[in-house]
């Protein structure tokens, strides 16, 4: 298995993406400091998007784990 990796656009942190996690999966970043939601918007090259702070506020949308 090969991971993608991408970074956080918030904090730069570099991020490890599992081939099964799929478009519209939304991930964590790994940096305790920063721990922003993220939505895999591409893959192949992978590509994420910041998931606005009022969207993170329900209980459905707990993110997937990083590799």
């Amino acid at each position: 298995m090969t991971l993608e990796i991408v970074k956080c656009p918030t904090c730069k942190q570099k991020l490890g993406v599992q081939p099964y996690i799929q478009v519209g999966s939304r991930i964590s970043c790994a940096n305790p400091g920063c721990n922003t939601m993220l939505l895999i918007t591409k893959r192949h090259p992978i590509q994420v998007e910041v998931v606005p702070y009022k969207e993170t506020l329900n209980a459905d949308s707990s993110p997937e784990s990083y590799g």
